[in-house]
């Protein structure tokens, strides 16, 4: 069973214990992730974070947003053949979450941080949606080797 936490007027679904944290990343956002990798041409054994995952220790935090770090690759990731930029496509998707965060209080999941640097892996829309409407604190899945 996955609970409903509340925080600054957000609601999430959470997974409380460690062990099962790490199947849900391990397992459902790994292959998130790998199908990421393999749409730009990369291999998804050499990826350094994927390496990583098995080992880490996962918990549930509360998070000051500010502190997270957003990953420059990502940010400035642009892909010239498809059209894509990912900066124009998270604006566009935060509209939206914006939209039915405030109109139908939508319940979202934590954002996934690497825990020794803050370092966002999971979660830009989520974060820059909430960071746009004002909240200041933010569930996340902390990964730490």
């Amino acid at each position: 069973m996955t609970p409903l936490r509340r925080l600054q007027g957000i609601t999430y679904w959470v997974i409380e214990d460690p062990a099962e944290i790490a199947d849900f990343i391990n397992s459902n956002i790994r292959k998130e992730w790998e199908a990421d990798l393999r749409s730009v041409g990369r291999d998804p054994r050499e990826d350094p974070w994927l390496q990583t995952l098995y080992r880490r220790k996962w918990r549930l935090e509360v998070v000051d947003a500010d502190r997270i770090v957003l990953n420059p690759d990502f940010m400035n990731y642009v892909d010239t053949e498809r059209g894509y930029r990912f900066q124009e496509s998270l604006a566009k998707r935060r509209k939206e979450l914006r939209s039915v965060v405030e109109t139908y209080r939508v319940v979202i999941w934590p954002v996934i941080l690497r825990g020794e640097d803050m370092l966002l892996a999971d979660g830009y829309c989520r974060l820059s949606t909430l960071q746009e409407i004002g909240i200041s604190e933010v569930y996340a899945y902390l990964g730490t080797l």
